[in-house]
């Protein structure tokens, strides 16, 4: 929606009015030069020059050069923007020297800069801090008041809260509410029209838990987050639920040893595994399949076969060489439990749908010799329903046979119907725990940071 409001992509049907006026954007440019400005969750500064730099030579497309005249009157153009912003910095400050939050507002700025009529603002406060939002919203607050119109997109109710007059939700790209006036819905009515209606999803016979497998002691995520355990079982499947920034899959990825944290502790039995350091969870028996396949899991231009065997891949080398038929006989019973399709382990790990990547990035977990514990984010994200149940039955089956599972998704049917229980993640913190049947109203009532009746 963003890319077509600012030009990036054109339109097919309906129109875009400013003003009153029909307007068709051919370029990110005609829309700013139409006074709509983006400000994107990936800011666009160049944090080796200087705010004046930044504003000047890289306002917008301007073709200026960093000459020291235009610089000198860049400079002064600089002090009454950032000034506009709250900003009260010297415009020969490095970028690179200033917080994520003062960059988002050297941002706005720039935009200022351009005779903003429309501000767009893209999750602006993925990366702030508490204090830093606050000050972004005072901006915020103030440019309305000078008849900016902004369109703030956010998944934290807290900020649509305190900023929205009305709200519109869009869920798989069609509009479920249009334009709401903001008082007149509940966080109940915003939490199911971003998460939409129960799906019929069949209820499994769960293993029962055994002895704690998976510990984590006084984790930290961050440091505005405060420290908690997670405990799972052997043969227990622990889900996580959480909005987009709760901090859900940063929870998940720590668990599997896959990212570093502020603090904390994470054993696998009496083995400690060192935060962040992947190599020793794998060994030490913790699977993990990642939110992002093509960005942190796959390997598209390896065959199916060394994308399944990559974690284990030594396990079939003597001094070096590769005993092919070893790993063979190791992986291709697990393709073939996870019905891979079309069942050709030599073809190029890129050709295959996303279903069916996904399950070479699972069976590449199932197949550790001694798999402890299961970490798999959005595990069925992007796939078909076939796909859907084989993965469904993949992780019934690890839990089954004794590991540790924790299944973080947004998908909540996914999570209440595979999950012994579930922790619910807001703001880097674990805020409470559900029992399995707790119900859906329950669940999206955690969510929306309110305690379940």
């Amino acid at each position: 929606m963003v890319k077509i409001i600012v030009g990036a992509i054109q339109h097919e049907q309906g129109a875009i009015t400013i003003d009153g006026s029909a307007a068709r954007f051919r370029s990110v440019q005609d829309a700013i030069a139409a006074g709509i400005i983006p400000i994107y969750q990936h800011l666009s500064l160049f944090p080796h020059l200087s705010i004046v730099e930044n504003l000047s030579a890289f306002s917008y497309g301007s073709t200026k050069s960093l000459s020291a005249k235009s610089a000198t009157i860049s400079r002064q153009e600089a002090e009454t923007w950032l000034k506009a912003v709250g900003l009260d910095l010297d415009p020969e400050t490095p970028v690179e020297a200033l917080s994520i939050g003062e960059r988002q507002l050297v941002e706005i700025a720039r935009g200022l800069g351009q005779k903003c009529k429309v501000l767009v603002l893209d999750e602006p406060t993925a990366a702030l801090t508490q204090e830093e939002a606050e000050r972004l919203f005072g901006v915020v607050r103030t440019l309305c008041s000078q008849q900016t119109a902004v369109l703030f997109i956010s998944h934290k109710f807290d900020e649509i809260d305190a900023l929205a007059d009305d709200v519109t939700v869009l869920r798989d790209g069609r509009t479920v509410i249009d334009g709401e006036p903001r008082a007149t819905l509940t966080r109940t009515d915003l939490v199911r029209a971003m998460l939409g209606e129960a799906v019929d999803i069949a209820i499994r016979d769960l293993p029962p838990p055994g002895d704690v497998t998976l510990r984590a002691s006084k984790l930290q995520l961050h440091a505005n987050s405060s420290p908690f355990d997670v405990a799972v079982r052997a043969g227990e499947i622990v889900g996580l639920a959480g909005l987009v920034g709760s901090g859900m899959l940063e929870l998940a990825s720590a668990l599997a040893g896959a990212c570093s944290t502020v603090s904390g502790m994470l054993k696998v039995g009496e083995r400690a595994i060192p935060l962040g350091d992947r190599g020793r969870a794998v060994a030490a028996g913790i699977g993990y399949v990642p939110s992002d396949r093509h960005a942190e899991g796959l390997f598209p231009m390896l065959t199916a076969l060394q994308n399944a065997s990559a974690s284990i891949i030594k396990s079939f080398s003597t001094h070096g060489i590769l005993h092919r038929e070893v790993e063979s006989e190791s992986i291709l019973p697990w393709l073939q439990r996870l019905k891979l399709h079309p069942f050709q382990p030599d073809l190029q790990a890129g050709n295959f749908s996303g279903g069916n990547q996904q399950k070479l990035l699972i069976s590449r977990s199932l197949s550790l010799p001694q798999l402890r514990a299961l970490i798999v984010l959005e595990p069925t994200r992007g796939v078909d329903i076939a796909a859907r149940e084989t993965i469904h039955e993949a992780i019934i089956e690890a839990a089954r046979n004794g590991a540790a599972v924790v299944l973080a998704s947004s998908d909540l049917d996914e999570v209440m119907a595979l999950s012994h229980r579930i922790l619910v993640v807001r703001h880097g913190n674990v805020e409470c725990e559900l029992p399995w049947g707790a119900g859906r109203a329950a669940l999206m009532q955690s969510l929306a940071g309110r305690a379940a009746a």
